[in-house]
């Protein structure tokens, strides 16, 4: 069930990043415009949650640790946005699979989460696979304040995940899904208050079809989250973590097929080098894969 839950996080990840692309690329100029959209549709869905399945009863401190877990996802954003603000995104996108290494340790030390050797090649094969995915030339990485905002942004991926997976000794994936969706939701208050106007600004400009996708896109980030728990509940949390990592697989052919018969949604120029390495990449994701899940 990990397996399953896992890989569909990472798929529903996937379509919201080909739709951020797409929005940030044709309607919005300031990044974290969208986090006032996400702001609002997190906050609808933990109040449905609550209404419709109601929330197990957790301590305060562990509901304070729930809405935490949420705002964590908040400050990546901010962190992951601060860093494209220095650089350029073929640069910094392949630091975030950096977050499953942070897990991995965390888990150790904190919930005793130890694997075989064998299962730790699997899970660097996959994460190595996502970074090579994702770059388009490994002398673009390079060291600098970009470099460490981002390693900032997979810590605290890291801490949102692990806090998710200590919350689930104490209450069902949904109670944990709707405090972190609350807590995402609150955490993105002062975004609203900086970059409300240039959302306005935005609507007048492009109509309703811009909070739609807006909207659409977060949705789909906040149905991966909860399959994301979900998985959490069922494994490992430094194995469900990394596997979500084959997100980068399925961007890319997502990419290709909007590219070849879409081009004017999407156009990925690929040159022969970057396509064999690309291929290098799928290679070492699935033999993690195939590692790590049995």
């Amino acid at each position: 069930m990990w397996v399953i839950f896992s890989i569909l996080a990472a798929l529903c990840w996937s379509v919201s990043n080909i739709i951020d692309k797409y929005v940030l690329t044709r309607w919005v100029r300031k990044p974290l415009v969208p986090v006032i959209v996400s702001g609002i549709v997190e906050l609808v869905v933990g109040i449905t949650v609550y209404f419709i399945y109601g929330f197990s009863h957790l301590s305060y401190f562990n509901v304070f640790l729930a809405l935490i877990s949420g705002a964590t996802t908040i400050l990546l954003y901010v962190l992951y946005f601060k860093a494209l603000q220095i650089e350029e995104a073929s640069r910094i996108i392949p630091l975030f699979y950096l977050a499953p290494l942070f897990i991995l340790v965390f888990a150790a030390i904190f919930l005793n989460e130890i694997f075989s050797p064998l299962k730790y090649l699997g899970i660097l094969l996959l994460i190595a696979g996502a970074i090579f995915i994702s770059v388009r030339s490994f002398s673009k990485i390079r060291l600098g304040r970009a470099f460490y905002w981002m390693v900032l942004a997979a810590g605290f991926s890291a801490i949102g995940a692990l806090l998710s997976k200590y919350l689930l000794n104490f209450a069902d994936f949904w109670t944990i899904f709707g405090y972190k969706s609350i807590g995402m939701a609150i955490s993105s208050i002062p975004i609203v208050f900086l970059y409300l106007p240039e959302l306005i600004k935005t609507v007048k400009q492009y109509g309703k079809k811009a909070i739609i996708a807006m909207s659409a896109s977060e949705a789909i980030t906040l149905l991966g989250t909860l399959f994301i728990i979900i998985a959490t509940s069922f494994g490992y949390v430094t194995l469900v973590n990394t596997l979500s990592s084959v997100q980068p697989f399925f961007v890319l052919v997502i990419t290709v097929m909007l590219s070849i018969f879409y081009p004017r949604i999407l156009k990925e120029e690929m040159s022969k080098a970057l396509i064999v390495q690309k291929t290098i990449a799928i290679v070492l994701m699935f033999i993690g894969v195939i590692i790590i899940t049995q």
